[in-house]
């Protein structure tokens, strides 16, 4: 039964994190309302994606990168906004991470 439900997280690899990735994204960009439960169960997420498959260190900076780059994008189009914050937010806690899985490696 244990087998099972490992292979089906197994197969389901690129969905889970391609739904975390648009999870951070909507955070940032459409939700107004900045929400603790939000960022914590996407991060929690991650990281049980993190030991179930295995990521390295490195696709944790890479997604961090691309948070860089939409708040990069998000302060350009609309100065220091809250979205800009949320992104500050959520680049912070991706670059803390990535340094765990750093260190860990």
């Amino acid at each position: 039964m244990r087998k099972k439900v490992f292979n089906v997280l197994q197969q389901g690899k690129q969905v889970i994190l391609t739904t975390i990735f648009l999870g951070i994204c909507a955070d940032i960009l459409f939700l107004k309302e900045s929400s603790d439960i939000r960022i914590f169960t996407l991060l929690g997420i991650y990281i049980a994606s993190i030991f179930i498959y295995k990521l390295s260190g490195r696709f944790t900076f890479i997604l961090s990168l691309f948070v860089l780059i939409i708040m990069y994008i998000e302060f350009l189009l609309s100065g220091a906004s809250e979205n800009t914050e949320k992104a500050a937010v959520w680049l912070f806690f991706l670059m803390g991470v990535g340094l765990v899985q750093q260190l860990k490696e």
